[in-house]
């Protein structure tokens, strides 16, 4: 089956007009099966697009919540350092960000499986208040290894955002829920599913994966 045509999905949800990209099919991620692929290329590699997110995700953050990294998955390090921006240039004067330098850090993936972080980006996440941003949390499986990770090296988790968040939360092994933030949610994409690979509907139904999937792109099967 071939992959269909590019969908755009426009919402006004936050006073943004960005647009949500999708393209339906049978995708494979590490760890799930999803109907869609939800394409944020542009929002993470083009600096208007970049920018115009990381102004509704700084909201939450920006004169309240004191945030010194941004732990940056996914390849969002340009809407990291958009957001770090944000956050610094307070409008109240005593804002909690205001001219603070913020670090943008992103871990590595380990021979384990395991994210890691080498020794000379370690102090930026040690004792620091850390946002953690992702591209997309369907499962919530890269948002929990995120969190493990930043409180592994002794950071704290202030926050975790989204470009667009399937999940409302994020648990770590039982422990308090971290709410998710996000610019677009399941009421943008209702029809929007995730399975494990070992239930997947289409791949009961004989259907094979169009694509594979990770924080690079798609690579077509």
């Amino acid at each position: 089956m071939a992959l269909k045509d590019i969908r755009l999905i426009y919402t006004q949800n936050k006073n943004t007009d960005l647009p949500l990209k999708v393209i339906p099919g049978h995708f494979a991620t590490s760890h799930a099966h999803t109907n869609y692929y939800v394409d944020f290329t542009d929002v993470t590699k083009v600096y208007r697009d970049a920018k115009k997110a990381a102004e509704v995700l700084s909201r939450k953050y920006k004169n309240i919540v004191p945030v010194d990294t941004i732990f940056c998955m996914d390849g969002t390090e340009v809407v990291g350092t958009m957001l770090a921006e944000y956050l610094r240039d307070s409008h109240v004067a005593r804002g909690v960000n205001a001219k603070k330098d913020v670090a943008i850090v992103t871990p590595e993936l380990g021979s384990s499986g395991r994210l890691i972080l080498r020794e000379n980006i370690k102090p930026l996440v040690l004792n620091r208040d850390v946002v953690i941003l992702v591209a997309s949390a369907s499962t919530g499986f890269t948002v929990n290894k995120a969190i493990e990770t930043v409180k592994f090296y002794g950071g704290v988790v202030r926050g975790v955002s989204a470009l667009f968040s399937k999940i409302k939360h994020a648990k770590v092994k039982g422990k308090e829920a971290i709410e998710v933030d996000s610019i677009f949610t399941l009421a943008d994409l209702p029809d929007y599913k995730s399975y494990d690979f070992t239930n997947c509907p289409a791949c009961a139904m004989g259907d094979p994966v169009d694509a594979v999937v990770n924080g690079h792109g798609y690579s077509k099967i």
